[in-house]
């Protein structure tokens, strides 16, 4: 039988209320229902009158706890905690509206009713009254989806530039743009989906409905997907016309008319979709652009920059309601006429003036480009040596040789020397590393690709040894201490507690914040801390990783490190089987940890060399699950000549310290019956 506690016990028996409130104080302080819930469950034979049983369907168990009832209870019971399930986000829908609060109502209901429910809404609000902010307070609740509002204020249109904050807000790696007055189709999300490619973006178009009709269009039309049906729309007074063949195009006929119809796969702003990569790499929508083709200019942007448009119009349908387009003058379309022309002709990619703001040497567009080439090159590889066969032996040869060109085309670029930007430090969020003399030379490019991700942090923090570097600052190349001007801090300490010291000391010093750590031989991904973040939202306190081992069994004993495979896509879960490995960047959420982290003494002991393994130790002994997972993670690119002096080899090499470390930690732990007991 399972008795009901949120703010208040529902169960009406007063003996178990009383009991339960007697013995457990913070069920009367239990936080808001839409996203925890505890559950009493009572062992005993009779039934309790009218208690209340619950759905757990969309909710997963967090922690469960017995207890041994004492007095006139006469049962025993278990309180089990529980966190609402989130479906794993696979897209952000970036919406943009201006005082069309009942047309953005209809489109919410649009959103509420398609097939999947995988993405999050951005609304990017250009501006509006209080009459939307109030709609959505209303509106959103009844909403199964998550909804951010993200506003500036009315300095006239303004499009590009809330579209940009938009962006910003986005938690996931592929992004849809769409209007506010656009009413999707129920598998308008998921159909972006299933066609997003690598290299591509989508674009689609619209069916356009009358004044009459978009007044007509009623909640409960849009909920039941009448308004997509032609006979019907017919019937409330659609004219016949060719382009009704968005409404009803399937199998052969859509992909033909999407293959031949005569309109150019553009970037279409109300139904169009993309790689979040790929936008931040041209920067976003330029904010000199009025209305009038300001889409399609960031669309020429990205074909300038490779990624080239797909024809999706007749797979993708949404419904354009009739407005009025009081913003739209001949200054602005003229204005956008001749940013767009210098477009073409200059083969710009780069927006001086879009999320990034100020002109920026081409020279960082150049080193995005290559390193997505990259990354497509490693993903083939990867797909290749899961075939087998010829694939792995043959058809992987001239993509290694593509990989290993564009490999060297981003660390020269790099090495070329470009402007980095300056941490913004508007998050909560601290990259933590550290390094030692072999490597001090080429650490500047680790840190300008941090200084160069997508979603900047607060703080980057360089941990150094005295001993190493007693000359501080002085010490350092010059290319290091000019990062300091971008907001990069290096921090001389005491100790020298090697690997260890990039979480050491900022555990201790920055307790409350999010820290990500990173290794000082790599150039990182420009996504690695936005995918970090991204699986610490769907996953909260638990430590996230890019790159994923999985701990290996035999019998009831772990076996040898080698064995632990190194998995580079499966589904995003949480688990801990996982083991966040450091060259991926490893995420910490606030205060995990115990007192037993910082115990130097145990540490230099059995574990002076392997600080994932010390990390991974003391997660188990705290059951901290460790989260990986999602789309594609390429390899860090490894810098020349830092690998002569790598930990790794040594670890997991021909000296295999890896395996004597953690046998020593599960001699000293248990970790094996830990594991067993917990991790299976």
């Amino acid at each position: 039988m399972i008795v009901v506690f949120e703010n208040n016990v529902i169960c009406p028996d007063s003996k178990v209320q009383d009991y339960l409130l007697a013995h457990h104080a913070d069920l009367e302080e239990m936080p808001d229902e839409d996203y925890e819930l505890c559950l009493v469950r009572l062992h005993k034979e009779e039934n309790v009158h009218n208690a209340v049983r619950m759905d757990l369907t969309l909710w997963k168990e967090i922690s469960r706890e017995l207890y041994w009832a004492e007095g006139e209870m006469e049962c025993n019971y278990s309180i089990i905690r529980f966190s609402r399930k989130a479906a794993p986000l696979q897209m952000s829908v970036v919406l943009s509206t201006c005082n069309q609060p009942a047309w953005l109502e209809k489109v919410l209901w649009g959103y509420e009713a398609q097939d999947t429910k995988s993405f999050e809404l951005i609304v990017a609000d250009d501006g509006s009254r209080k009459e939307t902010y109030d709609m959505l307070q209303r509106v959103t609740p009844q909403l199964t989806f998550r909804v951010k509002h993200v506003w500036h204020e009315d300095k006239g249109f303004r499009k590009c530039d809330i579209l940009n904050k938009g962006i910003q807000a986005a938690q996931t790696d592929y992004l849809l743009f769409s209007d506010g007055d656009c009413i999707p189709r129920k598998d308008f999300v998921s159909t972006h989906l299933r066609l997003r490619r690598k290299g591509r973006f989508l674009s689609g178009g619209y069916h356009k409905l009358s004044m009459d009709l978009s007044k007509d269009l009623t909640k409960d039309d849009i909920l039941s997907g009448r308004c997509f049906d032609l006979q019907w729309m017919r019937g409330k007074g659609m004219p016949a016309s060719f382009k009704n063949n968005k409404l009803t195009a399937t199998g052969f006929k859509r992909w033909l008319l999407n293959t031949f119809t005569p309109t150019k796969a553009s970037w279409n702003g109300h139904n169009a979709s993309g790689w979040l990569n790929d936008i931040l790499a041209v920067n976003g929508f330029d904010e000199r652009m009025q209305y009038g083709g300001q889409d399609r200019e960031f669309g020429e942007r990205l074909e300038n920059y490779g990624i080239h448009g797909m024809q999706i119009r007749y797979s993708t349908v949404c419904l354009h309601l009739d407005h009025a387009r009081g913003y739209k003058t001949k200054e602005s379309i003229q204005k956008n006429r001749d940013i767009r022309k210098h477009t073409r002709s200059a083969k710009v990619k780069w927006a001086s003036l879009g999320i990034v703001k100020g002109e920026l040497r081409g020279k960082t567009v150049e080193a995005n480009s290559y390193y997505d080439r990259y990354t497509r090159e490693e993903e083939k590889l990867v797909s290749y040596k899961e075939k087998g066969g010829f694939y792995r032996h043959i058809y992987s040869l001239p993509c290694r040789w593509r990989r290993a060109k564009y490999h060297d085309k981003v660390v020269r670029a790099y090495q070329q020397g470009f402007d980095a930007p300056a941490l913004l430090n508007n998050s909560e969020v601290i990259v933590s590393l550290t390094t030692f003399p072999p490597r001090i030379s080429q650490l500047h490019l680790v840190l300008k690709s941090i200084l160069w991700q997508t979603y900047v942090p607060a703080d980057i923090i360089v941990w150094l040894s005295e001993q190493e570097f007693p000359g501080r600052l002085n010490d350092l190349p010059e290319e290091l201490r000019k990062l300091t001007a971008n907001g990069v801090k290096f921090k001389f300490v005491p100790e020298n507690f090697r690997s260890h010291k990039k979480y050491y000391y900022v555990f201790r010093e920055y307790p409350d914040h999010k820290v990500i750590t990173v290794d000082d031989d790599l150039i990182y991904p420009r996504n690695t801390i936005e995918r970090l973040l991204s699986l610490s939202y769907q996953y909260p306190d638990t430590v996230c990783g890019n790159v994923i081992r999985k701990i290996r069994m035999d019998g009831n004993t772990f076996s040898v490190y080698r064995k632990w495979p190194k998995v580079f896509m499966m589904p995003v879960n949480s688990s801990l089987q996982n083991v966040a490995i450091g060259c991926g960047g490893i995420y910490y959420p606030s205060r995990w940890y115990g007192e037993e982290l910082f115990d130097w003494k145990i540490i230099s002991e059995h574990c002076p060399s392997a600080d994932d393994l010390w990390l991974k130790a003391n997660e188990l002994k705290r059951r901290i699950n460790v989260t990986g997972g999602g789309e594609f993670y390429p390899r860090p690119i490894e810098l020349p000549q830092t690998q002569n002096n790598s930990l790794q080899k040594k670890n997991n090499g021909k000296i295999n310290l890896n395996d004597k470390q953690w046998k020593s930690l599960n001699e000293l732990w248990k970790l094996d019956e830990l594991y067993c007991i917990n991790g299976k």
